[in-house]
């Protein structure tokens, strides 16, 4: 995957993450968890862990950077 695709793929899902905190979910642990059982899929369409999340996260503070 290029990181433009990384890019285009953390824009899909970061409203998905920041809604799931909205709710009082914050921890990356529970946001995994959230994402999996509402059924979204990693980039890979894989299971969310708790690493890709933080990969996820941490994109998004580099491009508020």
């Amino acid at each position: 995957m290029s990181i433009e695709e990384a890019n285009r793929f953390a824009q899909t899902v970061l409203p998905i993450i920041a809604s799931i905190q909205r709710s009082g979910i914050t921890s990356l642990r529970g946001l995994a968890i959230a994402l999996n059982n509402r059924g979204v899929r990693t980039a890979r369409n894989g299971q969310w862990q708790v690493s890709s999340l933080r990969n996820i996260l941490a994109r998004q503070s580099a491009a508020q950077l």
